[in-house]
């Protein structure tokens, strides 16, 4: 089972393929069902009551089948350029893809949430937030250890 994992030391390497994965396994998602995807954009409605349902959800979120395959399609593309990144890690290119899939999540749920109001900051929105967060601190950080 090792021998399916980046090479590169370190953990950094694990947590871009980990992260790659699951946008993979999360596109999969919005291809079969709305649930995850009105969830993170439940709309200005929505985010305004603390005890809303899912039906609540669903009638005010402005998500469609549309943009729920699209968002699936943006999160397949990002999962496999972070999984080649993670068994490329130590190439500047591949690194810094990597690194701006992080910077466009962010602004894209900063947008979301602050611009748009499509997504409060909170609940489902807080998961891509923190892992692209702290994919971008980390990769920062050790960007001279990887990239040669």
């Amino acid at each position: 089972m090792a021998s399916f994992l980046p090479a590169s030391e370190g953990y950094l390497p694990l947590f871009v393929l980990f992260v790659g994965v699951t946008a993979l396994g999360n596109a999969v998602q919005c291809y079969n069902t709305m649930s995850y995807t009105r969830r993170v954009y439940p709309g200005q409605a929505a985010s305004k009551s603390s005890r809303s349902t899912p039906s609540d959800v669903a009638s005010t979120s402005p998500a469609t089948p549309l943009s729920s395959r699209t968002f699936g399609t943006w999160t397949a593309a990002v999962g496999i350029v972070r999984i080649f990144a993670a068994y490329h890690i130590n190439e500047p290119a591949w690194y810094q893809l990597q690194m701006l899939t992080n910077v466009v999540g962010l602004v894209h749920f900063g947008l979301e949430a602050f611009v748009y109001k499509t997504s409060p900051p909170s609940g489902p929105w807080l998961a891509p937030v923190c892992v692209a967060l702290i994919g971008e601190i980390w990769s920062i950080a050790q960007y001279n250890f990887y990239v040669r």
